[in-house]
């Protein structure tokens, strides 16, 4: 028991050191060092003015793109978005740049200038590139993330503009009827953005409310959802009070539908970040929009932000792709700015003669991106019923955020010395023993599938347990809702400390079977839960255990708590050893709510039980962390447990003296822990980071852990006192 309530309380520290999170999808081979030239060259030689540099530079990037595969189309499309902004902005050759620009929406549509490198030059340049293309429904530009905020305000261009034509009948201006007409033939072509376009032109010329209604009805059919629902509710507006009826419930239905399907993104801002500025799709945000739902159209959407933690200049990027209906959540994670060019890199490519020798520069330039965590833990549990348990932990976790993979492991030792009431009551002495248990663990990302495999061992010197496992979880609707499946194998061996495995020994399996998913509620509220099944076979009574019986006229008067001296009393003389039911099916079911407040968190977890013995439980856990300062969380811990008994649970099992000889019951067992019984716990903990980076962490906990026995001998109460110290470092 004390081994089960040790691991119980060190199974969460153990776990979270070995937990191997998910890792983005692996991109083209060279992306990464595209990027880092592209960034590093706009941050450095740019920025310094040394255009000819950049220019040339950015020119061997191109080349190491030269494959289709060697960059990813986002890659590709970054790239000559740098060398439009060179060559506008540095080396004021606009037909150049435009030209880049092209090439970079041609590649990927949704791509943007970089916001913290543009002048009047670049955004010309950019405009003239962009207003270049298509512009049906269809086209790049209804996804385009400039296109999408600005389109039905007239930044695109009008294919056929007004020349003096005198009104049509029932208008009061030519510009307004020629606008209105052009923008029915766009929407008989199916050409919403052109429809929007001249629709706006009409509107502005001459404001009719049939117009605007014409406007929103073709940017809803072009993807523009959010200016659709503003147009829509001007026009309700307008209708309303011209008392035009039929048009404002018109405009007021499509309203209704598109705001229930207008997707949103919320954007969490860093913690301890100052100078922060974060664009969504090129626009500014502001403090108050930060952490609100912001209404955006369907597809891909791209949150840059920069700023400064610890005076340190750093940079986040993330593209998100909404559809219908969804909230999105981007938490902005800053991260330091593009490294230094690497010159040596430069030179390499520069002097290679061959496409082949400039594939080998960038392969011998490409280091391996790891971020690799250890650390040590040291705990110790000590009770009223004189057990003590000591237990030295080591741990890591190495993980390749580029490549979606990770591995870990642990290694604990269990130093445990019993001189229990149960031990006294066999007349055993005092005894010490140790229990060894190293555990690996390994997982790889498959785009939104990750797969984890994990192995563990516990060895003891009468028990040796084995267990193997997998878990494959999937993100689905931007990571908002993720469901997993795991399947674990155990194989244990009990025997007789002292004893050969090959004289006495028995097996014992469990399969257990774990259904999980965790959802993304809000912007600061997680949901996880949880249903596991666990198939076990085989006899786990325990060789050492041995059940006092007593006469049928006896029993009946046996007290709960009753004294060791009196139960010796009263007993039978013979030493009956504990039989445990050869198969168990436990069942659990749990669910796990944590919400974030501005500067603390809160933690609620409730677990219900049952298991085909009879027992049934119901275990609730609660932790509330305070941030103290940046550095410093501490949290207060309460837990609570009720259970009733097995149903072969009895306080005094009635063994009977028949011409055969003594009748005992087939069942019987001397754990209080399958007894009822009623668990408390309350405690504190605390974690300190330090560190030039705060990268280490030092966490102490303390946990005092009260049991109420409700039927059992020898004991009514226990106290136990559990502690523990972790030291932990993140190296990346």
């Amino acid at each position: 028991m004390i081994r089960r309530l040790a691991q119980a309380l060190l199974a969460p520290l153990v776990a979270a050191a070995i937990t191997l999170a998910p890792a983005p999808a692996s991109a083209a081979p060279n992306d990464e060092e595209v990027e880092v030239l592209v960034q590093t060259v706009l941050e450095a030689s740019y920025k310094e003015g040394k255009y000819k540099e950049a220019l040339d530079t950015l020119n061997l990037a191109k080349q190491a793109c030269a494959k289709k595969t060697a960059c990813s189309t986002k890659v590709r499309a970054k790239l000559y978005v740098a060398l439009g902004t060179v060559l506008a902005g540095g080396m004021k050759k606009p037909a150049d740049a435009k030209a880049a620009f092209a090439t970079a929406i041609k590649e990927d549509p949704t791509i943007a200038l970089f916001p913290e490198f543009t002048s009047p030059e670049i955004e010309k340049a950019w405009s003239e590139a962009r207003s270049g293309g298509a512009s049906s429904g269809g086209s790049p530009d209804t996804k385009d993330p400039k296109a999408a905020a600005g389109a039905s305000g007239g930044s695109k261009k009008l294919k056929v503009t007004y020349d003096g034509q005198a009104p049509a009948r029932g208008w009061r201006t030519g510009e307004g009827s020629f606008y209105y007409e052009q923008a029915i033939q766009a929407e008989k072509a199916r050409e919403w953005l052109d429809c929007a376009t001249y629709g706006r032109a009409s509107y502005e010329a001459e404001d009719r409310t049939s117009t605007l209604f014409l406007v929103a009805g073709c940017e809803a059919r072009a993807g523009l959802w959010v200016e659709a629902l503003a147009d829509y509710e001007a026009t309700v507006e307008a209708a309303s009070r011209k008392n035009i009826r039929q048009m404002s419930a018109q405009a007021q239905r499509r309203a209704d539908e598109l705001r229930a399907k207008i997707p949103k993104i919320v954007v969490q801002k860093p913690a301890n970040a100052t100078d922060l500025k974060i664009r969504l799709n090129g626009a500014t945000l502001s403090e108050d929009q930060l952490g609100a739902e912001i209404p955006v159209n369907p597809g891909e959407r791209t949150v840059v932000a920069t700023g400064k933690v610890n005076g340190a200049e750093q940079s986040f990027e993330q593209t998100v792709n909404v559809a219908e209906g969804e909230t999105a959540t981007v938490e902005v994670k800053l991260v330091p700015k593009g490294k230094a060019i690497d010159r040596a890199l430069v030179k390499c490519m520069q002097d290679a003669q061959t496409q082949d020798q400039f594939d080998d520069c960038i392969a011998k330039s490409r280091k391996l991106p790891l971020n690799l965590k250890f650390g040590l833990e040291f705990s110790a549990y000590h009770d009223s019923d004189k057990v003590d348990v000591v237990s030295p932990t080591v741990f890591f976790n190495v993980e390749n955020p580029t490549s979606g993979w990770g591995f870990g492991g642990s290694f604990l030792v269990d130093v445990v010395t019993a001189a229990s009431t149960d031990i006294v009551a066999t007349a055993s002495p005092r005894w010490t023993e140790q229990r060894y248990v190293p555990a690996l663990g390994g997982h790889k990302k498959f785009g939104d599938v990750d797969v984890n495999l994990h192995a563990a061992m516990s060895i003891e010197p009468d028990y040796l347990a084995t267990s193997v496992g997998t878990t494959v979880a999937i993100d689905l609707k931007q990571k908002t809702v993720t469901p997993s499946l795991s399947y674990d194998f155990s194989y244990d061996i009990a025997g007789r400390s002292g004893t050969s495995y090959e004289v006495f020994s028995r097996r014992i399996q469990r399969h257990a079977l774990d259904l999980a998913s965790s959802f993304v509620l809000d912007k600061s509220s997680i949901l996880t839960t949880n249903f596991s099944a666990v198939i076990e076979s085989g006899d786990s009574s325990k060789p050492y255990r041995y059940i006092p019986t007593f006469s049928p006229d006896i029993a009946p008067r046996v007290l709960p708590g009753q004294s060791l001296a009196t139960v010796n009393f009263y007993r039978n003389p013979e030493r009956i050893l504990e039989q445990l039911p050869l198969s168990r099916q436990r069942f659990a079911l749990a669910a796990r709510y944590a919400h974030r407040f501005s500067a603390s968190t809160l933690r609620a977890e409730e677990r219900l039980y049952a298991d085909s013995w009879g027992l049934k439980a119901t275990t609730t856990d609660l932790r509330y962390l305070f941030d103290v300062g940046k550095n410093v969380r501490i949290w207060p811990h309460f837990r609570f447990h009720a259970q009733t008994g097995a149903a072969f649970w009895q306080l005094a099992y009635v063994a009977e003296r028949t011409p055969t000889g003594l009748q005992v019951p087939a069942l019987r067992t001397g754990d209080r822990e399958l007894g009822p019984l009623l668990g408390v716990t309350g405690g504190l903990g605390t974690r300190i980071a330090f560190g030039e980076n705060k990268n280490w962490g030092l966490i102490a906990s303390g946990d005092v852990i009260y049991t109420r026995f409700l039927n059992t001998l020898f004991i009514l109460q226990r106290f136990g006192y559990f502690g523990a110290l972790t030291l932990e470092v993140d190296v990346e």
